[in-house]
């Protein structure tokens, strides 16, 4: 006997094109974008093998969580994601609220966790049940560290297919509190969305061949900025004496435009700083005139401009956000890359490590000269 459809089902079939939906929506990533992009993808991992649709959070200052004023596609090229993961099924935060409101009978979700709590990785849900991963088992070889996620993919996805625990959910929310990824890596980066794209474009165009400098001012010692400064002009000036390169453009955590750092954890900007900034003319004073070095920024190259100024956009260009993906897509292009000596600044983060990823893979292509 064939039952007709429920109301609900009809909406359901509407949003997730079958009578019933299973969505996993991680609504709120701890790290900054360069490692929310690493762990937004390998939640697709978990959504492949819960069988579940999974719910892309807004993004906004460098983050992706739920709470951010923008839909994924303001960073991302979904179209690009979706081609490839073919076998996994998206939809926007926005369309999973929107089904959420038409339901008569409200969905009923399920909550998680990923956190960190001292050597520990841990999972845990809603009935307290949680899993603990000793930190020690995560290093060593390559293989190991494989077989580690692996482990936990297999055990947290078992976990979530327990009908008890997550049996008549919907949803499944996970809050995602750990810096550190669990599930086994995948190296290809979500692809930016094609206006990101575009706007590199037009500073690659204008300034190629350059020099890229990535100063994250963040971890250096503050007393030492103005040297940090000075050396670096001079260093900028044999490598342009050597290679014949004029252009250069810096990519760094500073608030150029007077807002908040790019950096979300660089809390005390000191006299010491802006005395570095001054000294690279970026105040328009040109302190370093004697050996004058133009430096370019996503500013300086009007990036942007078409959104910069409006005010729905405002928090996005007044700290960490959008212009830091593109500073990473420029440095990746750059003739000769340099970044911060010991001392002046964070020496690596996941920022500089995707950087010299990308770079390595255009290295003969576009000869680069170094990575």
């Amino acid at each position: 006997e064939i039952h007709p459809l429920t109301e609900d089902e009809k909406i359901n079939i509407k949003y997730c094109q079958e009578k019933t939906c299973k969505f996993l929506f991680p609504y709120s990533l701890v790290e900054q974008e360069t490692r929310a992009n690493i762990h937004i993808r390998l939640y697709t991992q978990l959504t492949r093998t819960l069988n579940r649709i999974l719910v892309l959070p807004n993004v906004g200052n460098s983050k992706i969580r739920a709470c951010s004023l923008y839909p994924f596609d303001f960073y991302y090229d979904l179209k690009a994601f979706q081609e490839d993961y073919p076998d996994i099924r998206f939809i926007t935060q926005n369309e999973f609220f929107e089904w959420t409101k038409e339901r008569k009978i409200q969905p009923i979700a399920q909550h998680s966790s990923m956190i960190q709590d001292g050597l520990n990785k841990s999972f845990s849900s809603k009935q307290s049940m949680t899993m603990r991963v000793n930190e020690s088992d995560k290093f060593g070889s390559k293989r190991k560290k494989k077989t580690y996620r692996e482990a936990m993919l297999k055990l947290v996805t078992n976990t979530l297919k327990i009908p008890s625990i997550t049996g008549e959910y919907e949803a499944i929310m996970i809050l995602d509190t750990s810096p550190a990824e669990i599930f086994p890596n995948i190296p290809k980066v979500i692809p930016y969305s094609p206006y990101i794209i575009e706007e590199s474009k037009k500073i690659l165009n204008k300034l190629m061949p350059y020099i890229a400098v990535h100063w994250r001012m963040e971890r250096g010692q503050s007393e030492l900025m103005p040297k940090c400064a000075n050396e670096l002009v001079k260093t900028l000036k044999k490598v342009q004496n050597q290679y014949g390169i004029k252009n250069v453009y810096l990519a760094t955590d500073f608030p150029l435009n007077g807002g908040n750092p790019q950096s979300l954890t660089f809390h005390n900007i000191s006299s010491f700083h802006k005395k570095a900034i001054e000294i690279l003319g970026l105040d328009g004073r040109f302190i370093n005139s004697s050996d004058y070095i133009k430096f370019d920024t996503w500013i300086s190259m009007d990036a942007f401009s078409q959104i910069r100024n409006d005010p729905k956009y405002e928090t996005e260009f007044k700290g960490a956000g959008i212009h830091g993906i593109l500073d990473k897509i420029v440095c990746i292009n750059a003739k000769y890359f340099l970044r911060s000596p010991k001392g002046c600044g964070r020496i690596s983060s996941t920022f500089t490590k995707a950087i010299s990823i990308e770079r390595q893979k255009l290295k003969d292509q576009h000869d680069l000269i170094n990575i």
